[in-house]
């Protein structure tokens, strides 16, 4: 995932930010007993920039509670799934508290029902951005807390736009960007002297595809776990996917490194995506400061939703020693405002938890992109995601969708018959 991406970039310059009593400490099958001073310790698996937010939590947390430590070990994501994978099914070795994205948290729900702790007797839904409680919610049980969303909008080049005489206000719809992106790619230059291109796009990838999808409010599966490829929403979708790319108007890029090249070459006037997008391009764009902004995202006929794009969630293991305290720290960690705006501004953490957006720090804006506020964008548009359902499966179907789009968009195939051809070799993979 690409914010997952962004997050390892970061963690590089951020090592070292924690003080030496939260140090890294192996904890994959420690005994969680008290220790000899009658402390009680709370055993922590994470990644990156995640973990480095949690430890600032702890440090926070042990100052009213003196009598409970914390143990980290640091992991990327699929050195963690591995080890969950195998904790969950011997019930030993797991840590007391686990991050999990959330795309692939409702897979594990569903595998070990047990296996985390049910948390909705602390968990305020109405506190959380709708589309996050479906996401941790899985068989009337709340699986995990809430953490970072990625609520997404349209990131644009002033510029670009001022050189094409294109205004903001003008790009409602995707027909709308189509025929933008054939002005500005007529006029505007990068600095190496190549036209400027509308967006970026990976066609061997459901990006654009699945951010028209949601618009409409479906996903791939239904609230049954039956594959809806086939639905006339779908299909609208995949239809509008291939008209922005047969248009001319995107730049084709392979993987997340040429994706942060569209930055640093300054090749595209528009990057629809979540708000962690703001740190890429302050890093790999230092030199287009004061030349973004951010706008609504343009819309689907038909569509009435939001989107997003990446996040997390923290699990507590349901044979935690410590149920109560581990409850305890994660709601303080998850819930308190000053933390989630510190995860935010320091590590891209995107807060899910509403009152955080009361902060002085999601008031102010961000001044690389001008004196608008960009942080609105994303706040209204995290209350507007579509409440889709998740699929234990969805994981597993991605690759089937990418060749799916890899046909329609550079071998040209016709959009319903593919779509169709989808739908059965889902509903074969998945009975």
């Amino acid at each position: 995932m690409m914010r997952r991406n962004m997050k390892r970039m970061m963690a590089a310059a951020l090592v070292g930010v924690m003080t030496a009593s939260l140090a890294l400490t192996g904890c994959g099958g420690k005994d969680k007993k008290k220790s000899d001073s009658g402390e009680k310790v709370i055993t922590v698996w994470s990644w990156d920039v995640a973990l480095m937010q949690l430890q600032e939590a702890a440090e926070e947390y042990q100052k009213d509670h003196p009598d409970v430590k914390f143990e980290f070990e640091e992991m990327g994501t699929d050195q963690i799934y591995k080890k969950l994978s195998t904790s969950l099914a011997t019930g030993n070795g797991i840590a007391d508290i686990i991050s999990v994205e959330g795309e692939v948290l409702v897979g594990y729900a569903d595998k070990f029902p047990e296996g985390f702790l049910d948390v909705s007797d602390v968990v305020e839904t109405d506190q959380f951005l709708p589309s996050k409680i479906s996401e941790v919610s899985y068989k009337d049980k709340i699986h995990a807390f809430p953490w970072d969303a990625g609520p997404e909008g349209l990131f644009y080049r002033t510029d670009y736009f001022e050189q094409a005489e294109v205004s903001p206000e003008d790009i409602k719809t995707w027909d709308d960007l189509i025929e933008a992106g054939k002005k500005i790619e007529a006029v505007c230059k990068t600095p190496s002297g190549d036209p400027v291109k509308m967006i970026p796009v990976d066609p061997k990838k459901s990006t654009i595809y699945s951010l028209i999808r949601s618009q409409l409010g479906i996903g791939v599966f239904d609230e049954d776990g039956n594959p809806i490829v086939d639905d006339e929403r779908s299909i609208q979708a995949m239809e509008k996917a291939k008209e922005i790319y047969d248009s001319g108007v995107a730049l084709n890029y392979n993987g997340w490194d040429e994706y942060e090249q569209t930055v640093v070459n300054e090749s595209v006037a528009c990057i629809p995506e979540a708000v962690w997008m703001i740190g890429t391009i302050k890093d790999k764009g230092p030199q287009t400061e004061g030349k973004w902004g951010v706008m609504d995202l343009p819309m689907v006929e038909g569509g009435e939703y939001s989107c997003s794009n990446g996040g997390s969630d923290v699990a507590i293991n349901a044979k935690t020693d410590y149920p109560d305290e581990v409850k305890d720290f994660v709601k303080f960690a998850m819930t308190d405002e000053a933390l989630q705006a510190s995860g935010f501004e320091k590590y891209g953490l995107y807060p899910s938890y509403i009152p955080a957006y009361e902060n002085e720090l999601f008031q102010k804006g961000d001044p690389f992109f001008g004196e608008e506020n960009i942080y609105n964008i994303f706040i209204e548009n995290g209350k507007k995601v579509a409440e889709i359902p998740i699929s234990p499966n969805g994981q597993e179907a991605g690759d089937s969708i990418g060749a799916a789009v890899s046909k329609i968009l550079l071998n040209g195939e016709e959009v319903e018959p593919v779509m169709k051809d989808l739908q059965k070799e889902l509903e074969a993979k998945f009975k």
